[in-house]
């Protein structure tokens, strides 16, 4: 017989059914998994082809008789034919692997794609499929790249993130607004500082903005009643100056988080409904309540006047289209789903003023609809004395991982089998409410609006370093017992990949020798790791600095790793960039004489991949440019001006 590759049915069975007990009504989606693949030797050969839904391998098996075959319609085909069948079969199915193996997989184009038109699973991963055929004759020894009219591409003879790879070497650098630029009454905060701040972003060469959309401003008083005048004369405002607006839809509060300047609340009526199920709210082990957002075991409960959360985010996503529809594609050209506190994918493990740096921070799993849904995974692998919460001695939010029975490196629970159990439902019911709100949103928009969904991920690096990894674990962003390179972090940018959406990682500025030495922090490695993850899955990446910094040093690292420098490779894939960079944020502070010049140099310095020496002075990067003193001259005299702005109507 030929060696073929064939699916393990019982590998395939018994990985699937132990993942699907993390699964309950709730979090349908908790549990996929595709099973194992294993090479075996057998008397049939087979013809090996990507699945478009269970992203596997499926087999189409030609019996291997001397004399007589039979193909798929279970006719009979001459041995000469069979033969053939075999041997196209194993060359496309090298093709295939070849193509996931390379070593410089193609990078996705910054510009808006219809992931629909794609294609099945294996074009959006590989981006470069063999047209299939029909036909068992048609050799396929092409290195042409072949698209159809059928749905599996654009109908071109180049593939879409062919033509755009090298449209643009530059990573597009924007800047997010203050939290307060739209206030609670729906008003700009103040026009005249936000308008010179444009002037002097554009004029440095900021590509564009970021702002937060606040569901507790545009749909405050009453369902399904959006205001967003305040949002379409930002975008106006925008479009004059000729910078790209991002926004962010915010389903969470602001005032809980570091860096928060002022307070803006969930929507009235959400908070009433609240009061009436405070359940909908997340809820630690003490039975103090979060009100930052709300609780994902509650995603699909109609308690919000008859509608569910991931119902109610859907609708404002459609509002939104609505609203922007002659913005979309031509100024707002990213749209960024919030999935939780801060509007990042993650528990509110670690909240101010509970929570300070460095402790583990506390699991959020002690609502009912949470609890209800641990039941039920505790019950399916057989252990129902795990059903009632999380770990009696996980600490606190300021405990440190030695002071706690479930962290502790030696003896530590999190490494035992209900450890394991625990930390994997706990961040895949994570992972499945992501994919959900996710995809709810992405449905209301339609491919030509040319706009890019993305995700945020917090980088949690504190005790990153230790085999635990408390604080993560506690975000929801790590389970005990998975391979370090094969965790939550590449679930979650596997959900990426399926659902066509940018993954944005903050930290970017950190370095592992300015953080204390006593909190095993490892900013570096995790940043490497989402990068690399990102890049072997050809998984569109941005990234945003965690704090804001105005020093050379941070600009210089930042430029580095927005060209490959994260990627820890001695030298990085060539034509490897990040998708964007957003710098953290536009204040009164980045408009004062000294931090401008640094920051209009930095700006300058990312327009192009770093060179061997270190950042250079503005007059510097003036001089190799070809910049006259008179526009430096004009940015600093805009810079003045937005700066006055803030003095004379401060935002806070």
């Amino acid at each position: 017989g030929d060696k073929s590759l064939e699916v393990s049915s019982s590998s395939s069975s018994s990985s699937s059914s132990s993942r699907r007990c993390l699964c309950s009504s709730f979090f349908d989606a908790a549990a996929a998994d595709v099973g194992s693949i294993t090479t075996t030797t057998s008397s049939s050969s087979s013809d090996s082809d990507f699945d478009a839904d269970d992203h596997v391998l499926t087999t189409r098996s030609y019996s291997s008789a001397p004399s007589t075959s039979t193909n798929n319609n279970n006719t009979v085909v001459a041995p000469r034919r069979a033969r053939r069948q075999r041997r196209i079969g194993r060359r496309r199915f090298s093709a295939i692997i070849s193509r996931a193996t390379q070593t410089t997989p193609i990078h996705p184009t910054d510009e808006p794609v219809d992931y629909t038109s794609l294609g099945n699973t294996a074009t959006r991963q590989l981006q470069v499929q063999p047209q299939k055929t029909t036909s068992t004759t048609t050799k396929s020894k092409t290195t042409k790249v072949k698209t159809s009219k059928n749905g599996n591409g654009h109908g071109s003879t180049k593939n879409k993130f062919l033509q755009n790879k090298t449209k643009q070497r530059s990573v597009p650098f924007f800047v997010m607004l203050p939290l307060d630029a739209v206030t609670n009454d729906n008003k700009l905060a103040n026009p005249h500082a936000l308008q010179a701040g444009a002037r002097a972003l554009k004029a440095s060469g900021v590509h564009g903005v970021t702002v937060d959309l606040w569901w507790g401003i545009v749909e405050r008083d009453e369902p399904r009643k959006y205001n967003f005048s305040a949002y379409l004369a930002l975008a106006k405002l925008m479009e004059a100056e000729g910078l790209e607006l991002s926004v962010a839809l915010s389903f969470h509060t602001c005032g809980c988080n570091v860096g928060d300047s002022c307070s803006i609340p969930l929507p009235r009526w959400v908070e009433e409904a609240c009061e009436k199920d405070p359940d909908l709210m997340y809820t630690d082990e003490n039975g103090h309540r979060s009100g930052e957002y709300l609780s994902l075991g509650a995603d699909l409960v109609p308690a919000l006047g008859g509608r569910t959360p991931v119902e109610c985010y859907a609708d404002l996503a459609n509002a939104f289209r609505r609203a922007f529809r002659k913005y979309l594609g031509r100024v707002i050209t990213e749209v960024s789903v919030g999935l939780g506190p801060a509007g990042e994918l993650r528990y509110p493990s670690y909240p101010e003023p509970l929570w300070t740096f460095p402790g583990v921070g506390a699991f959020q799993c002690y609502d009912t609809y949470m609890v209800a849904n641990l039941r039920a995974a505790a019950y399916t692998v057989g252990k129902p004395e795990w059903r009632h919460g999380g770990p009696h001695d996980g600490g606190g939010y300021n405990a440190r991982p030695e002071e706690t029975g479930f962290f502790d490196e030696t003896y530590g629970r999190y490494d035992t089998d209900y450890g394991r159990f625990f930390t994997a439902w706990y961040a895949q019911a994570l992972v499945a409410h992501a994919d959900r709100v996710v995809k709810a949103v992405r449905s209301s928009f339609a491919p030509e609006d040319g706009v890019t969904l993305s995700i945020k991920v917090p980088g949690v690096h504190w005790w990153a370093g230790t085999r635990a990894r408390a604080a993560e674990t506690t975000a929801g962003l790590h389970a005990s017992g998975r391979p370090v390179n094969d965790g939550i972090y590449e679930d979650i940018i596997s959900m990426c990949q399926r659902t066509g959406t940018r993954f944005i990682f903050t930290c970017l500025e950190m370095s592992d020798d300015e953080q204390p030495c006593h909190a095993g922090c490892a900013p570096e490695a995790l940043l490497r790791r989402v990068t690399r993850a990102a890049w072997t899955r050809n998984v569109s990446i941005g990234a945003e600095n965690a704090l804001p910094r105005y020093d050379p040093i941070a600009h210089e690292r930042i430029v580095a790793r927005m060209y490959g420098e994260c990627l820890g490779a001695t030298e990085p894939p060539e034509g490897w960039r990040l998708s964007n960079f957003t710098f953290l944020r536009m204040s009164e502070a980045m408009f004062r004489t000294e931090n401008w010049k640094r920051f209009s140099s930095f700006v300058r310095q990312a327009a192009e991949p770093p060179k061997a020496e270190a950042l250079k002075s503005a007059d510097d990067l003036a001089d190799e440019s070809g910049a006259d003193s008179g526009s430096l001259k004009q940015q600093e005299e805009l810079a003045e001006s937005a700066y006055a702005g803030w003095v004379s109507s401060p935002f806070v």
